[in-house]
């Protein structure tokens, strides 16, 4: 029987446990553009080198506060070490997709093959595949790096490294569309002045709105009142949430231009990737200066290789949580870096919630622009220290081990476990 090298190959990589593989094989083109998986697919951090033993996770959790009704996600050790991160914004209409595949997934492995673990997820589980179950998985992937920093007493960031930044630029993002430019103007203005940030974004058009906006006029009075009131120094973002069709994207991207706004976010429908593609093309014949960027509801890497090599966006926008965690987040980085396009990732939070995202940013050598923060803060019921606030429009890593956020046991007397 003749069996060819590549044939040898694939039978050895069967044969390798689950757990050696990495955070989800995605195939890779290879001299002659053929798509082909990967020899070698270890993740880029692994945490067998920074642990002699193993780190047992005897249990995954959820837990709702009963004040304000934050989600928690808790993993612990058999150690008794605990992992904890606010749970995803949709942790409440995910809990089964938590309940039965992220909690079997993870607990009474080995936290330090969390990258085979999740490349196991996506490999076993792919028929449940989509944003529900990447959120229930991924908000439990923070929460297990923040386990594993604080086991070992190192910062994620030392995980992750090296840090390039310990300062992250934010940016105040609204994500208000029922109300006017002048209330909403009004309310930046105000959070300009507490934050002293230099950026802001506003949503424009109606979410997924078939070229429609909220209320006659209201695009461009609002792009137009905040390059009055904030003068040509502050930075804008606009957020459109899939409102636009190429043709009335192209139109709204001019607009958007004339008022020197440096980013369009998700134009067109995220799910329309040609529609997407189309439009930044034609932005780049017209030679705006305007950025395209998009990604937050992506979760599949095979899509994010087309989206990547095809240049969609500029600015690529994969969400910590929804995308499936912190390994995949690194490959889609990967894939975008081959392409020379920028990353600033989805994270709509703000206080401690956001302690993943500026670790992540901390460590990112193709980061762009300003980051996300929430000019209406969600109101955080739990304990913790630091408190993390921008300060002269910068929000500093916290150092502390894992995350760097403290919390404080008694919050879990006044919480109830899922």
């Amino acid at each position: 029987m003749n069996i060819n090298r590549r044939d040898m190959l694939l039978a050895a990589l069967a044969a390798i446990p689950a757990s050696a593989f990495g955070q989800g094989i995605v195939a890779r083109p290879d001299r002659k553009g053929r798509l082909r998986f990967p020899v070698d697919p270890r993740p880029r951090t692994d945490f067998h080198s920074f642990f002699d033993r193993p780190v047992i996770i005897r249990s995954a959790e959820q837990w709702v506060t009963r004040d304000a009704g934050t989600p928690l996600i808790r993993v612990v050790s058999a150690d008794g070490v605990e992992g904890i991160v606010r749970g995803s914004t949709k942790a409440k209409e995910t809990f089964e997709f938590f309940r039965l595949f992220a909690v079997p997934r993870f607990q009474g492995a080995d936290a330090r093959d969390l990258a085979g673990l999740i490349g196991r997820a996506a490999r076993e589980d792919y028929e449940f595949a989509g944003l529900p179950f990447w959120s229930a998985i991924g908000q439990v992937e923070l929460a297990i790096w923040d386990l594993l920093g604080k086991t070992a007493q190192r910062s994620c960031a030392d995980f992750l490294g090296p840090i390039l930044t310990e300062n992250i630029p934010v940016y105040m993002s609204s994500n208000a569309r029922d109300t006017s430019p002048e209330a909403e103007i009004a309310h930046l203005g105000q959070r300009v002045a507490e934050t002293g940030v230099r950026c802001v974004k506003v949503k424009i058009g109606r979410r997924m709105g078939y070229n429609s906006d909220v209320s006659p006029g209201r695009t461009e009075a609002i792009i137009s009142g905040l390059r009055k009131t904030f003068g040509d120094a502050m930075t804008i973002y606009a957020d459109a949430n899939g409102a636009y069709d190429a043709g009335k994207g192209l139109e709204i991207a001019a607009m958007l231009e004339d008022y020197g706004v440096a980013l369009f976010e998700e134009p067109c429908p995220f799910e329309d990737f040609e529609m997407n593609a189309q439009l930044s093309s034609a932005i780049r014949k017209r030679r705006l200066k305007l950025k395209v960027a998009g990604g937050e509801n992506d979760y599949a890497l095979e899509r994010w290789r087309w989206l990547t090599s095809h240049r969609v966006f500029d600015v690529i926008q994969p969400d910590l949580i929804y995308a499936g965690g912190i390994f995949r987040n690194l490959e889609i980085m990967r894939m975008a870096r081959e392409q020379k396009l920028l990353y600033n990732p989805h994270f709509p939070r703000n206080g401690a919630d956001i302690a993943p995202m500026l670790h992540l940013c901390a460590t990112a050598p193709d980061l762009w622009g300003f980051q996300e923060y929430r000019s209406r803060e969600s109101r955080l019921d739990f304990v913790h220290d630091p408190v993390l606030k921008p300060v002269d429009g910068f929000v500093r890593i916290p150092k502390g081990p894992g995350w760097g956020i403290d919390y404080d046991p008694a919050i879990w007397k006044n919480a109830d476990r899922i």
